[in-house]
């Protein structure tokens, strides 16, 4: 009997596993058919500002429109973000390249790939892991120095 107990727990484990990763999976997916569709969207603002500029439409929707523009590659630039971080690659700003997360330099163009800046404890200084609500180091609040920064401000 204990032996089935245990390959129902094996069961129960891998099944779980399973799930988790189809889960991420599913997610992914999503943000690549999100990806697809602000191109698609992109392409098409492009064509409604050539033809908004050759009928010589008012400034404003000129205007309305590259303002859409910025707003929609802006987005395609978070989607993006997300879809290489879950690859573990990040993006030259330079010339496009997809690198490795922990690459210093482009290996296509050279230029210096900057990194995110890495969050502190306010009381302790040590490096915070991502999400962390509290130091692992010195159990202090992550959000401490955001909320002393508020006050300081408060009381001058």
């Amino acid at each position: 009997m204990a032996i089935f107990d245990d390959v129902v727990v094996n069961a129960k484990y891998a099944a779980s596993a399973v799930s988790k990763k189809a889960g991420e999976l599913y997610d992914l997916s999503k943000l690549r058919i999100t990806l697809a569709s602000l191109r698609s969207d992109l392409g098409k603002l492009y064509q409604s500002l050539g033809e908004a500029v050759f009928n010589e439409a008012p400034e404003e929707e000129i205007e309305a429109i590259k303002s859409e523009i910025t707003e929609t590659k802006q987005n395609i630039l978070e989607v993006e973000k997300i879809l290489l971080a879950s690859r573990n690659t990040v993006k030259c700003p330079q010339c496009g390249q997809k690198l490795n997360k922990n690459a210093a330099f482009c290996y296509t163009c050279g230029a210096e790939i900057p990194k995110e800046p890495k969050a502190a404890c306010a009381k302790c200084g040590a490096e915070l892991v991502n999400g962390a609500a509290f130091c692992y180091k010195c159990g202090a609040k992550a959000e401490e120095k955001a909320e002393e920064k508020t006050e300081e401000k408060t009381e001058e």
